[in-house]
């Protein structure tokens, strides 16, 4: 089962059943990349299931939130993302990257002044 982030950027937590572990994972994904896992204990997924019961019945007794600025909240979220994206990607696999994007390119072309003309010897 998949549970999406509602604020996007890729953002979700995968739940899975192990039988083999007697255990629940819980994976956090981030632009189809797993960040981080919890397997849970089935009484500790029922005690995780009763915390976020009682959390959502506390947030139906709350009054409506208030409006937040919210192009500073979603610039602030995409940098993170951003940043994070990069924290993950291997140095090796950055600095392959741009050799390969350096192969791909054109050769730069000279202008005709660095060009000298030297006489037969």
């Amino acid at each position: 089962m998949w549970v999406l982030d509602r604020r996007g950027e890729g953002r979700g937590v995968r739940v899975t059943r192990h039988p083999e572990l007697g255990a629940i994972n819980l994976s956090v994904w981030r632009a189809g990349v797993c960040v981080g896992t919890v397997q849970l204990a089935p009484q500790e997924a029922a005690q995780l299931v009763g915390a976020l019961s009682e959390q959502l019945g506390q947030l139906a007794q709350a009054p409506p939130p208030s409006v937040r600025p919210a192009g500073r909240v979603e610039e602030l979220e995409a940098r993170l993302a951003r940043l994070e994206a990069h924290a993950r990607t291997p140095a090796w696999r950055r600095a392959l990257s741009r050799v390969a994007s350096r192969r791909t390119a054109p050769p730069p072309v000279l202008p005709p002044h660095h060009l000298r003309v030297v006489p037969p010897a």
